[in-house]
């Protein structure tokens, strides 16, 4: 595997500001607001497809007026390694979190709540699941963006402002992020707090790896889309087997 760094956080391929981090982390929380506000009509519908195109457009612009051209570093060229080892993230993170969850439900301190969006799934038209699992891709892509950029806004803070190494600072960036991506499905699973930390927040620890090990966005990104796509294949199945 050809060696790649991290963007940004050495200059390269170009430096931001703390007023262009803020920009790239602002489009980040208007990508978000975005998606929690902007109407959605009928699940399956196409009016759904405004918020998760808004979610993955807004961090992208916010980092293109903080970077430039540079906004694309995020975006290297995707290899085929980087699909087979954001494939292979998939596999450990649905063991990982089928564990995580299988446990607590066993526990005193479980079920979990179920995922609403793919236990409506099965109600839905062909023509909707389609639109409802077409639009899923821009809204993980954006799910992607709000962990990575948090993420790498953290390596440039605590490696090239606070002084970390730049594995503490890896590390340290790569549990705060999860800990942000989970806390944002608070509203998703019913503010159950330890929901979003332990199945989320340690799925995104698995899910941001191939990140960590390619330094492509393509790669987590696949990862994420394989991850949840499976699950609403699992979802179907069982409907159709229970019919």
């Amino acid at each position: 595997m050809a060696w790649r760094d991290f963007p940004y956080y050495r200059g390269e391929p170009v430096a931001l500001s703390a007023g262009g981090w803020a920009l790239a982390l602002g489009g980040c929380v208007a990508g978000f607001l975005a998606l929690i506000f902007v109407p959605r009509g009928p699940l399956g519908g196409p009016l759904g497809l405004v918020a998760p195109l808004l979610f993955a457009a807004l961090p992208l612009i916010g980092l293109a007026l903080a970077a430039g051209r540079g906004w694309t570093a995020i975006f290297p060229r995707p290899r085929l390694i980087d699909i087979l080892v954001g494939l292979a993230a998939t596999i450990l993170a649905l063991l990982v979190s089928g564990g995580i969850a299988l446990a607590f439900s066993l526990s005193k301190l479980g079920p979990f709540a179920a995922n609403p969006f793919a236990g409506s799934l099965p109600q839905l038209h062909t023509w909707e699941r389609v639109v409802f699992i077409g639009g899923t891709a821009p809204q993980l892509l954006g799910e992607e963006l709000v962990t990575i950029l948090p993420f790498l806004a953290l390596l440039t803070l605590l490696h090239g402002r606070l002084g970390l190494s730049k594995g503490a600072a890896i590390a340290g960036a790569w549990i705060v992020s999860a800990i942000i991506f989970g806390l944002l499905h608070l509203p998703t699973y019913g503010w159950n707090l330890m929901q979003v930390l332990l199945v989320i927040g340690v799925s995104r620890l698995v899910l941001t790896i191939p990140y960590l090990l390619t330094k492509s966005v393509w790669s987590s990104f696949a990862a994420h889309l394989a991850l949840d796509w499976s699950i609403f294949a699992l979802v179907l199945l069982g409907s159709a087997r229970s019919h």
